[in-house]
């Protein structure tokens, strides 16, 4: 197999097969795949995605089109940096990732360079998704950054079109940081697990203490603070006080960096451990009422400031740390403080919910039977459902907040309690994350205010409008997700889209500024219908240093003129022209695949950024998405040991019984695929054994026509429709099991019914059935096409055209009679001993049955009631048959999926007789097919009904 798949990879390559030039006289496909970030070799998780897009690419080869699918490498962003970093470092969890790909001892300094991963990784990439036979045009191939020239200057040209038309602006906003590599940390630039999480808003309150302390407490909820009634603490954490502003706060170290990287002035004047504060008091800076420091096990000293106001009424951490107190209030004892302490601390009611009684907090976390405030899974769950319900749905009472607020629903006045909170000096705004985030270089990040930093203005409602334009018009695999890309449009606010210190584009008014990873990856799919023009200039007589703008606004905004432009440049006129054409020719994007993890950034920006840039033909055209994928029902980790390499999966398996597995794993959607070890393997022999049966095969067979030629016809011209339609919207594991799977089940009984198989219907067979598998596993189908004597490729075969007039409904229904009969003949057998039989007969119905039949079933369509269709039905018959048709209205309602495979009478006896060798081949005795008024047993003949034929067994005397 793997020297096959050598073989015609050679041959591809030889004859240029997938390098796609433009012709006017054919409609074009532009489909791509989403650069992948080469720090590593593919895996089989971006084999998974990769293949649906070649799959489509050479479906739509075969379907006419003349189909672009290029690949470029994304080096853009922090990872790659963060990596060589940790090699300098000497970092051995980073060496020891580099040794499991296979890289050896010698050649691991090597990787202490940043860029020696982008040559080296590319390199790699390039060989692995050769091998898997991907119809890649690599005449195309560019990698990003500041090392490839001209896509450099591609990049800038970009940025600088979207400056000029104003949607770049610069000032000072929250973003996530890493404190040791000193950047901006976007999604890219994280583990998977981390993406989205982004900079929310928080208010800080302040509660002074009678010790000269302040106990800072950040929370979501600053209205909730007329219900503080104590501070709670860690009492095993070590806290920090520090000057915070002029002010002496007690925080946990976590906050440190992030509130002096927001603006404050901050210093450490010293520490105190968490249990030296229970005990002491501060006071309520609304409702000046004294309250106490208690301690709390579920207080997270790394989390916020590390102190946590304490409202019982409402946060069901709150009161289940309380309860616990208030259980074994000589817990204090260990801290020196009276329990009596605690008699104070009562919940006060603030928010009116229906359904949720006086204090809501109890009430959910008697919902979900908290015991202690150790039950973390549990009271998350209990604070989301009591936090939503209470900001959207819940009243404040007008006791406690007075006329001003009280009675206002908490969205309505949150925002006007914390201007209040702030003005007083109660209170500060802050940014943080809402849970801890990690950079790739092992960091825990925090936000930072950066200042003088570049954004995209992606809150501006007239490109807002224009995406959204755009969404109604593209195609969306599934289609739900429509609706996910308008809401996606209308959440997002300006991005950050400049970083410092990374490998990537620098931004070309401001090069301190390097252009970040998903910035600098959303229109770069017009970079490739010229990029076998621009990264090969030795053959097109270009000068890298000479390119500019000029370039790009003629190529691709038609701005200026190929002889004005091609002067300035040093260029041929002609070539720029050429360029000029294939971008007109090759672009829009029909169709980008990707997975759902690019959903809420990449594919949003790819769609900002062309409505920016160009005018509306030029707009993308669709976006289909799969899942993640699994191995054996199991995320992919290294950590589980089923991490697999696309190269390991190669070197086992091969491309074509790979890619069969992968295509296998799942179709297109949400859902995560499951590429199953097992059938990987058994795909090897599966694709063996067809080889040989078409080789073997081709050509032979009979020249008879029979009915059970009929029913294959069909059903070979009616997978090739649903098979076709499944390609299309690439739902790959269908298009398996539909046109491998169960076409070769439906050989097999054509086979069984038939005995040996008409020689034109094999044929047919043999290449429908290779050319069906041909996209997905190219290289054995390419095999087969040869051996059977096929001239040229299979690769530039044209898709089979269905016969629509050979889809015969009737007869597959007829077949589906025969199969039921063959199905109640072996039930038989299991009743009656085979040697006491000595012949079967299967009785044909009476022809006023079928009239019967089709009156129940044009009635049953009309309201869907079998036992209200039979009585109409009744009343339809002529007097004289009513009541032999009474008798069988048991029977019928008992078998109403005779309804649906109901066929001409006539049919049904020319499907049974074309049956009756496969019948007695079955059995191995005689078998008659009668009608029902030959029959001597005529009580059972009288059973017999339309697709449902009464079957007599005459035994032996």
């Amino acid at each position: 197999m793997k020297s096959i798949e050598e073989k015609w990879q050679k041959r591809w390559s030889e004859l240029k097969v997938f390098e796609a030039e433009p012709d006017p006289s054919r409609p074009k496909f532009f489909v791509t795949f989403p650069y992948p970030y080469i720090n590593s070799y593919p895996h089989l998780g971006t084999a998974y995605t990769v293949l649906r897009v070649d799959i489509l690419a050479r479906f739509k080869r075969m379907k006419g089109y003349n189909v672009l699918f290029a690949q470029g490498w994304h080096a853009t962003g922090g990872p790659i940096v963060a990596a060589a970093l940790r090699v300098r470092e000497g970092d051995p969890k980073q060496i020891s990732i580099l040794k499991s790909m296979g890289i050896s001892d010698d050649e691991i300094p090597k990787f202490r360079d940043p860029e020696y991963w982008v040559r080296f990784f590319s390199k790699g990439f390039k060989e692995d998704f050769s091998r898997y036979g991907l119809s890649i045009d690599w005449r195309r191939e560019f990698f990003t950054t500041y090392l490839n020239p001209p896509y450099n200057k591609f990049i800038q040209w970009q940025y600088s079109v979207l400056r000029e038309k104003g949607l770049i602006t610069k000032g000072s906003h929250p973003v996530v940081w890493c404190p040791k590599e000193g950047k901006v940390v976007g999604d890219h630039d994280r583990p998977d697990e981390y993406a989205g999480i982004g900079p929310e808003e928080v208010v800080v309150i302040k509660f002074r203490g009678e010790d000269g302390l302040t106990y800072p407490c950040l929370t979501y909820r600053p209205e909730t603070v007329y219900g503080a009634v104590n501070v709670w603490v860690n009492p095993d954490a070590e806290y920090v006080i520090a000057e915070v502003d002029g002010e002496k706060l007690v925080l946990g170290d976590y906050s440190i960096a992030e509130l002096k990287d927001q603006g404050h002035k901050v210093q450490v004047l010293g520490k105190i451990k968490g249990k030296e504060l229970v005990g002491r008091f501060a006071v309520n800076p609304v409702t000046g009422a004294r309250i106490p420091i208690l301690p709390a096990s579920f207080v997270d000293p790394e989390s916020g400031t590390g102190i946590v106001m304490s409202v019982p009424a409402h946060a069901p951490y709150d009161w289940a740390a309380l309860e616990d107190l208030k259980r074994d209030p000589h817990l204090l004892d260990r801290y020196g403080v009276d329990p009596t302490i605690l008699d104070a601390v009562q919940p006060v009611s603030l928010i009116s919910i229906e359904g949720y009684g006086e204090y809501p907090a109890e009430t959910v976390v008697r919902k979900y039977g908290v015991k202690f405030q150790g039950d973390r899974s549990k009271l998350e769950e209990a604070t989301r459902e009591i936090y939503s319900k209470e900001f959207y749905n819940g009243v404040l009472k007008v006791e406690v907040y007075g006329e001003k607020w009280g009675g206002r629903k908490v969205f309505e006045v949150k925002e006007e309690i914390i201007e209040f909170l702030v003005n007083n000096g109660y209170a500060f705004r802050h940014y943080t994350l809402p849970r801890p985030v990690y950079c790739r270089c092992g960091a825990r990040t925090h936000v930072k205010i950066v200042e003088d930093q570049w954004f995209l203005r992606y809150s501006d409602p007239s490109w807002k409008a224009k995406a959204h334009e755009c969404i109604n018009s593209m195609l969306f695999l599934p289609a739900e997700l429509r609706e996910e890309f308008h809401r996606l449009v209308d959440w997002y606010e300006d991005w950050a889209c400049t970083h410092e210190r990374e490998l990537g584009t620098p931004l070309p008014w401001d090069e301190k500024w390097v252009l970040e990873s998903l910035s600098d990856s959303t229109i770069y799919m017009a970079y490739y219908t010229i990029s076998k023009y621009l990264q090969h200039p030795e053959l097109y007589n270009i000068d890298w240093q000479r390119i500019d703008r000029s370039l790009y606004d003629y190529v691709f905004l038609g701005i200026g003129d190929a002889e004005t432009v091609a002067k300035k440049l040093g260029v041929d006129a002609g070539l720029l022209r050429r360029m000029r054409e294939e971008f007109l020719y090759w672009y829009p994007v029909d169709l980008r695949v990707s997975g759902k993890d690019l959903i809420p950034n990449h594919l949003v920006f790819f769609i900002m950024h062309h409505v920016a840039i160009f005018p509306s033909p030029h707009w993308p055209r669709g976006i289909a998405i799969n899942g993640w994928i699994n191995i054996n029902g199991e995320k992919m980790s290294k950590s589980k040991g089923n991490f697999i390499l696309l190269r390991e999966a190669l070197d086992y398996w091969g491309a074509d019984a790979t890619r069969l597995a992968n295509a296998y794993a799942g179709n297109t959607g949400l859902d995560d695929g499951n590429f199953e070890l097992e059938f990987a393997s058994r795909a090897v022999d599966l694709l063996y054994e067809w080889y040989s049966f078409a080789i073997e095969n081709y050509g032979k067979g009979d020249e008879e026509w029979k009915f059970i030629d009929d029913w294959f016809e069909s059903v070979l011209n009616r997978t090739l429709k649903t098979v076709e339609e499944e390609y299309e919207r690439l739902n790959m594991k269908n298009v398996i099991i539909y046109g491998f799977f169960n076409l070769q089940n439906s050989f097999k009984w054509y086979l069984k019914r038939r005995g040996s198989p008409n020689r034109r219907l094999l044929q047919e067979f043999i290449e429908k059935q290779t050319l069906i598998l041909a996209p997905i596993t190219p290289h054995i189908a390419e095999e087969i096409w040869d051996k059977i004597g096929k001239k040229g490729l299979i690769q530039q075969e044209k898709w089979p055209s269905v016969d629509t007039s050979k889809i015969n409904d009737e007869v597959e229904r007829a077949e589906k009679i025969v199969q039921k009969v063959l199905e109640d003949i072996q039930e038989l057998l299991r009743i009656v001993k085979v040697e006491t039989i000595q012949e079967l007969r299967i009785v044909l119905p009476a022809k006023w049955k079928y009239m019967f039949i089709e009156k129940i079933k044009e009635s049953f369509q009309k309201h869907g009631k079998v036992q209200q269709a039979v009585r109409e039905a009744l009343h339809l018959m002529p007097p004289e048959l009513q009541k032999q048709a009474g008798r069988l209205v048991e029977l019928i309602i008992k078998n109403s999926e005779i309804l649906d495979l109901l066929v001409t009478p006539e049919l049904e006896e020319k499907a049974l007789r074309d049956a009756q060798h496969a019948f007695e081949e079955a059995i191995g005795k005689r078998v008659e097919v009668i009608y029902e008024d030959e029959a001597t047993d005529t009580q059972k003949a009288k059973q017999s009904l339309p697709a449902r034929p009464a079957i007599i067994v005459v035994t032996a005397r």
